[in-house]
């Protein structure tokens, strides 16, 4: 945080403008409000706006010069991603995807790490038809035999978690989409452990606006404070 405030003492001048921010679903919600709240009270005369993109869409806004800055992501195992020219993302934080099951089914017993065989013929809600960055976490969970047997035609986690609570099926997910489901979930970590997300923000380098590196500045320890905050299942840690 300490980074955060020297940035916004230097730029404490600041007033007036706009500064554009997009931002995909999960960030959105549960991430960026209390980052757009910090740079609000610093700076209340700049107009905010924010716009949301399922990613990589967020890349070609910034790239096309819709907004300043956006919050994206890319999960692994994948192709490698190539940036349009101009445009540079700074990681900002990267989580394990895990496993989450309706309560007491068989796989949501034990604490241990639940090798990715172990899916192999079960019933793995997928929705990587209509979310490309998806579909290498797939691939190589369908390489260990586990198949997706159910798909959910929408990006939207919400109701892949729902439809996990419910009994359809089970999922691969986010930790921090576990961590906060509305819906009472079980969580397992997988072994390997290669199966992640990575959250950056994605600018135009030293073509930045003042209010832009003011916000990264803020992006950074929020981001990180936010994250420490959380484990999968909920448990505040």
């Amino acid at each position: 945080m300490d980074q955060a405030r020297h940035e916004l003492a230097r730029l404490s001048g600041l007033s007036g403008g706009r500064l554009r921010v997009g931002t995909f679903t999960t960030a959105g919600m549960h991430l960026l409000p209390p980052v757009l709240s910090a740079f609000r009270r610093a700076h209340p005369d700049v107009e905010l706006a924010v716009t949301e993109y399922e990613p990589p869409q967020g890349v070609a806004a910034v790239a096309a010069g819709e907004v300043d800055l956006a919050l994206t992501h890319v999960y692994e195992p994948t192709a490698a991603v190539a940036w349009p020219a101009g445009v540079f993302a700074e990681p900002l934080l990267v989580e394990e995807l895990v496993l989450i099951t309706a309560v007491g089914q068989m796989l949501s017993e034990g604490s241990g790490r639940l090798p990715v065989t172990e899916l192999a013929g079960r019933p793995l809600i997928s929705s990587a038809p209509t979310h490309p960055p998806r579909r290498g976490v797939e691939q190589a969970l369908a390489e260990a035999g586990a198949t997706p047997a159910v798909v959910c035609e929408s990006p939207g986690y919400a109701l892949v978690c729902a439809l996990v609570s419910a009994g359809i099926g089970m999922a691969v997910v986010p930790e921090m989409v576990a961590a906060m489901s509305p819906t009472p979930l079980s969580v397992r970590r997988l072994d390997p452990a290669s199966f992640r997300r990575t959250i950056s923000v994605v600018h135009r380098g030293d073509r930045a606006s003042a209010a832009a590196a003011t916000f990264q500045a803020l992006l950074r320890s929020g981001f990180g404070r936010s994250a420490s905050a959380q484990r999968p299942g909920g448990e505040a840690g």
